[in-house]
Formats: structure tokens, sequence, C-alpha cells
């Protein structure tokens, strides 16, 4: 490790540090080894996976024929999670993942929900990749 930070710089060798949060882009929290940040106990549904690598910004997905569509469309494989919080902070979080895979690769996409008073259509998202 030594040999890595002084080759690449502490800034630049990363260890997890997850926060106890439900909202994924809130618990994958990642810090230079040599940070004294503390890592919180987070109780995540075993029988769900949830992908090692997950993008920085969560990327919309077109539509094709009522189906999400990255490269290809896209068909759920899992059954849904849903994640609802938030309220705490104000970053209200209501969504729907679900391991999607196209062409042999596996994505960890989001439906937003909206509420019955909004009209428009749930949007789509890819969160992170499976290895």
């Amino acid at each position: 490790m030594e040999l890595l930070t002084a080759r690449l710089g502490a800034e630049n060798v990363l260890r997890p540090a997850p926060v106890a949060d439900f909202r994924p882009e809130v618990a994958a929290r990642w810090v230079p080894v040599g940070s004294d940040a503390k890592t919180s106990r987070v109780d995540l549904p075993r029988d769900l996976p949830r992908p090692a690598w997950l993008l920085d910004t969560p990327i919309q997905l077109i539509m094709r024929g009522h189906r999400p569509f990255y490269g290809a469309p896209l068909r759920t494989v899992s059954p849904g999670e849903r994640i609802e919080c938030g309220w705490q902070d104000g970053q209200i979080v209501t969504r729907d993942y679900f391991v999607a895979e196209a062409n042999h690769v596996h994505y960890w996409v989001f439906r937003e929900r909206v509420g019955s008073r909004d009209e428009r259509e749930p949007r789509w998202f890819l969160q992170g990749l499976f290895g």
C-alpha cells in the first residue's frame, strides 16, 4: 500500500468508507487510504445485489418501445428494490431499482417514482455497472 501511495499519490489511492444511508450516491463513499474518515454500518438487503461501480452522476436513459435503452433494449432480471429516503436533509429520493441486462452485460438502473398529481412519465436512469 505504501508503494502504491508513493507512486500514485495519497489522494489517488482510495478505500471504501460507506455511510449509513440508503441512497446509493450517499452511501458509496470513497476516501484516501490515509484518511481517518469513519465508516458506518449499513444493513442492506442481502438478497438484492449492489454493483461495486456507481456512476458519479446517473445517466438518463432513452425509451424505445416502452423499455429503457442503453445501446440495446434493457430487460430487468431482478425484483425491484424501492428506496424512499432523504426527508431529513431535504434531498428526497423515491426510486425503484432493478438489475437490467442487455447483451450479457448487467446494469443497475432505477425508475424515478412520480406523484399521482404529476402528469409526466417516470424516467429511467443508469446508476451503476456490475463487473
